[in-house]
């Protein structure tokens, strides 16, 4: 497959020339002109940083720096940018929207299996806090996109107040069918909180035409932005009743600018995000993602010889792709501790793994510096070592 894409991109990029980084999807990477940016807009906060703070972020009549560049993410995401607030990560997005539900005794907080850890302990935080109970939705894997709507539909019930669901998981990389389940959660009355960490920049986003209460994604994975870089989105019924997870100066005003300063923070990551939308549109992001597609399928076709089996249609994949390691016992957490370290420590491979329902997953992140050799390369290495057990 012909394409600028590849070893090539490596030099637009910090990461370590010798080893094969497939594992994008935990911590990103970013490119070496966004961390520029970043760097003149720190060089300017610290050159004067009254005039920073009260002119480019602090809320005040008209438009302030980290608005603008709020606007700018929120018209990629097909938004209005009066509701769009920037946030440090999804996890603290999950933890506003959450403390925005009214909740009590009786109450059902529905998650699935498939949920992130972080967004569980949320869960079970706010179900503790309230009286609510989770209610998780068990998807097997393998599984289809039919499969798992039918799962969430049998599940609710008038007691469901509140839904936390993913866009693309993250222990099994699946892109959920949310134009169908949230129609399905709307009907039955529930709020609808959407965890798309990994989501902006991996597959094409249109809030308009998803309508969910609250959506947030980490534009630090695969939008290239600096770490530390999210979004909060809320609709605008969600936004009226929506508060920021440290009360400060400007709460008054309300849902996005009471997000904007909390304290003194740095907030270049935020402001330099229109040098990562710069970056990623200068790539072509249909050229992009035909390249990812190719990368995962030639997993799919390699892995299979050492008998790993996928967890889903390729149709429910985007750019991740998560694989069952073949295995003679149930698999254990130190399965996947000991098989990442092994792969860095033995063969300079970053990949991510997890025990999964006593099931031994390993997820490959598809990105625009990843070759055909790098995956050629992590063959190799499952295939002479052998897992878990070896």
């Amino acid at each position: 497959m012909n394409t600028p894409f590849g070893r090539s991109m490596r030099p637009l990029f910090a990461l370590a020339d010798d080893a094969a980084f497939l594992n994008h999807g935990s911590f990103g990477a970013c490119p070496k002109e966004v961390l520029a940016e970043q760097s003149r807009i720190r060089a300017a906060m610290e050159a004067e940083p009254d005039v920073f703070f009260h002119r480019d972020v602090m809320p005040r009549e008209g438009e302030t720096a980290l608005r603008a560049a709020a606007a700018e993410l929120a018209a990629f995401v097909k938004a209005p940018a009066s509701q769009v607030a920037f946030v440090e990560n999804a996890t603290a997005g999950v933890q506003a929207a959450l403390r925005s539900i009214e909740l009590g005794v009786g109450d059902r907080i529905l998650i699935t299996n498939h949920t992130y850890n972080a967004m569980r302990l949320m869960v079970e935080a706010r179900c503790a806090e309230t009286g609510a109970a989770p209610l998780v939705v068990r998807i097997p894997i393998p599984t289809s996109a039919d499969e798992v709507v039918e799962r969430v539909k049998r599940a609710l019930t008038p007691s469901v107040k509140a839904a936390v669901v993913d866009h693309i998981t993250s222990p099994t990389a699946l892109v959920m069918p949310l134009d169908r389940i949230i129609p399905e959660l709307r009907a039955h009355g529930a709020r609808v909180i959407v965890d798309g960490a990994h989501a902006v920049g991996q597959i094409p986003l249109d809030l308009a035409a998803l309508r969910p209460d609250w959506y947030v994604s980490n534009a630090h994975k695969w939008l290239f932005a600096a770490k530390g870089t999210a979004f909060l989105y809320a609709s605008r019924d969600a936004a009226a009743k929506t508060r920021p997870n440290v009360v400060s100066h400007f709460i008054a005003m309300g849902f996005p600018a009471s997000f904007d300063y909390a304290g003194t923070r740095d907030n270049s990551g935020w402001l330099s995000v229109p040098a990562a939308l710069r970056f990623f549109e200068g790539l072509g992001a249909d050229a992009m993602r035909a390249y990812q597609k190719h990368l995962l399928e030639l997993c799919d076709d390699a892995f299979a010889s050492i008998g790993a089996r996928t967890v889903a249609p390729m149709a429910m994949c985007a750019a991740m792709r998560t694989f069952a390691l073949p295995q003679s016992r149930a698999a254990t957490p130190a399965d996947a501790d000991t098989l990442v370290e092994a792969l860095w420590n033995k063969h300079r491979i970053r990949v991510w793994s997890k025990e999964y329902e006593a099931q031994l997953l390993l997820r490959v992140s598809a990105q625009v510096y990843v070759d055909e050799d790098d995956l050629r390369r992590l063959h190799g290495a499952l295939d002479r070592d052998g897992w878990p057990e070896r």
